[in-house]
């Protein structure tokens, strides 16, 4: 989408990627079980490493999301009704925050651009694009108007999650154009085809704005790679060591870890360990590798050649 928008821009023209964030936030269990869900935003203009300096100030919060209402032991008509309306809600205050990027609220804009008054106190003709929109998985099918537990890139059955699929068959990117279409036709037979690819109906606010609604997930550091990818490779990791039974040596040097600067010193096995939050698989990604190429030492050599791809896959992530 970027390079399709940067291949129209006259001299002088400044293209603007704009990245938004949001992450329900867990506020208090004593009071209601108070929440909040903000959303924030930033330039891709920025170089990362002023993005991620707190002084800077790059990332501003434009909006706090309405927290869906939460209903108990009522009948589960009324249930998705109360989903459906919460959508709606959610998708209105969507579209009063990302109504600039429709060139509908400054008729003068001409195709999206902008006259930005920049830091340097000059003005420059800039054309807005979103690009990027950072969250959970569960965010991303709340805010796409998809059905949990499902792809939010591609048109992947719930039962292949997880596998390996070659790529001459590789299931089709999502088209929300062509779920704007079967919204709008509001029949039975668009209704069928929603639902057998996973979707809700109704109004959908990313499915007005110039862009391409499956490339909007970006993978982040903290869901995609340490509660993700790491997650599932110590779970591999620890079903591989009790197949050869080496769980216990394992454990008893993932233990022997020392306290060292910031990493805590550990008290229990991975199987005593109900839930691992971000910080715990930070540590972890800093040793894990040590930790198996220790465990895995010795071993007959039968064993050897498999011990040795265990290592190469550990090391690869």
């Amino acid at each position: 989408m970027l390079i399709e928008v940067k291949a129209t821009l006259r001299l002088g023209d400044t293209l603007v990627p704009l990245i938004f964030m949001s992450d329900g936030t867990h506020l208090s269990n004593f009071a209601g079980d108070k929440k909040e869900w903000p959303e924030y935003m930033t330039i891709g203009n920025l170089s990362s490493k002023i993005r991620q300096m707190p002084s800077a100030h790059t990332v501003v919060m434009v909006a706090l999301l309405p927290i869906p209402i939460t209903n108990r032991n009522i009948p589960q008509k009324r249930l998705d009704e109360q989903r459906q309306t919460n959508r709606e809600v959610l998708n209105e205050v969507l579209r009063r925050v990302l109504q600039p990027l429709t060139c509908t609220l400054y008729p003068s804009a001409e195709r999206g651009y902008y006259n930005v008054l920049c830091a340097d106190g000059n003005f420059r003709r800039c054309n807005p694009v979103l690009a990027a929109w950072l969250a959970d998985c569960p965010e991303y099918s709340d805010l796409h108007h998809l059905e949990r537990h499902v792809c939010f890139w591609c048109e992947c059955p719930k039962n292949e999650l997880g596998d390996y699929i070659p790529s001459d068959k590789q299931h089709p990117r999502r088209d929300h154009n062509l779920y704007r279409t079967l919204s709008d036709a509001n029949t039975k037979a668009a209704d069928a085809e929603l639902s057998s690819r996973h979707v809700h109906r109704r109004f959908n606010v990313y499915r007005h704005i110039p862009c391409i609604v499956s490339d909007l997930p970006k993978p982040d550091r903290l869901h995609t790679m340490q509660i993700g990818m790491l997650d599932h490779l110590q779970k591999l990791i620890f079903h591989f060591m009790k197949t050869h039974e080496w769980l216990d040596k394992y454990n008893a040097i993932r233990l022997s870890v020392p306290a060292y600067h910031d990493l805590t010193p550990k008290n229990t096995s991975y199987e005593e360990v109900s839930q691992w939050n971000g910080k715990e698989m930070k540590e972890m990604s800093r040793y894990l590798l040590g930790v198996v190429t220790q465990s895995l030492r010795g071993g007959s050599p039968a064993q050897r050649p498999i011990f040795n791809r265990a290592l190469e896959c550990t090391r690869a992530l």
